[in-house]
């Protein structure tokens, strides 16, 4: 069985009101989410502002996350990019920085096939030793793996381990399911599918409401895995998904860092073009966290 398993929260990443990587709250998260009890960390996700990451940014991120987890926890480093090129030097970048695994969004913006995208991922497994995974978010990137491509990389690429897929689409993810080996892993990326996902067979979640509140996620993924269906479904229906439904209000990922801020940690601000909330949705979103009870006591 893969050790590719769990919930594996994608990191928010801390801006100040300059646009610098505000590195002691990025360290205070990583500490919040270990002590929560995650299986891995994933810096360099759509949701920590990827695309608006430089690649010597995006080396310190992942270097700070490695250096605080301390190897409590397996570092899962986001080396995506718009080109091939780009992608590998943060790859080798991650490897040397001490990244346990690499995971890759395909390619965004610029346009390619099928066999341009197997391409990408046998040059960024052929650039380190590391596992590799891939990354499925057609809905930002404008690409779409389709399930042959997928069990194509699976069975040819030797260290390419599993999936995070945020396509949304469980009839795609339950094929893919179906047509990978049984140790490569299928993380599912949308909260509000974390328990359908398990049923079907995936290993765990990526999910960025874990940001937010880790726990109600961890039991899912713990209750399912102890046989107790109607434990993890109660937690599910009743506050992952109408959680992880209301952080995506707004502008991504600004309801994630509200929701944080609402839960009492600081994460800092997006960086433009992305805004933040306005009044209105921070006022709908803290409800809704009240409702769930996870609002601080001073929100």
């Amino acid at each position: 069985m893969s050790d590719v398993r769990g919930i594996v929260p994608p990191l928010l990443t801390p801006f100040d009101e300059d646009g610098g990587i505000a590195e002691r709250q990025l360290r205070a998260h990583v500490d919040f989410l270990i002590d929560a009890g995650v299986h891995g960390l994933f810096p360099g996700a759509s949701i920590g502002e990827l695309s608006n990451l430089n690649t010597d940014e995006l080396e310190r991120v992942t270097t700070v996350v490695v250096d605080q987890a301390a190897g409590d926890v397996p570092v899962y480093a986001g080396v995506g990019a718009s080109g091939t090129l780009e992608a590998v030097e943060r790859a080798e970048r991650a490897a040397a920085a001490g990244a346990d695994r690499l995971i890759s969004v395909t390619p965004y913006f610029l346009e390619t096939d099928q066999s341009g995208l197997y391409d990408h991922y046998a040059r960024l497994a052929d650039a380190t030793d590391l596992p590799l995974l891939l990354y499925h978010l057609p809905s930002m990137t404008g690409q779409t793996l389709e399930v042959d491509t997928v069990a194509d990389v699976a069975t040819t690429l030797d260290t390419v381990v599993g999936l995070k897929d945020s396509s949304g689409d469980l009839t795609w993810g339950s094929r893919v399911m179906a047509n990978t080996p049984d140790d490569f892993a299928y993380l599912q990326g949308l909260g509000s599918l974390l328990l359908p996902s398990l049923v079907l067979g995936a290993d765990g979640g990526v999910t960025g409401t874990a940001n937010v509140a880790p726990d109600p996620l961890l039991t899912v993924y713990d209750a399912y895995r102890a046989g107790e269906l109607d434990r993890a479904r109660a937690v599910q229906m009743e506050t992952v998904t109408p959680l992880a439904n209301a952080l995506m209000g707004g502008t991504f990922p600004a309801g994630f860092k509200t929701g944080a801020r609402l839960a009492g940690r600081d994460l800092g601000v997006t960086r433009p073009p992305a805004r933040g909330y306005s009044e209105t949705e921070r006022a709908s979103l803290r409800d809704t966290m009240d409702s769930l009870g996870l609002l601080a006591s001073d929100r």
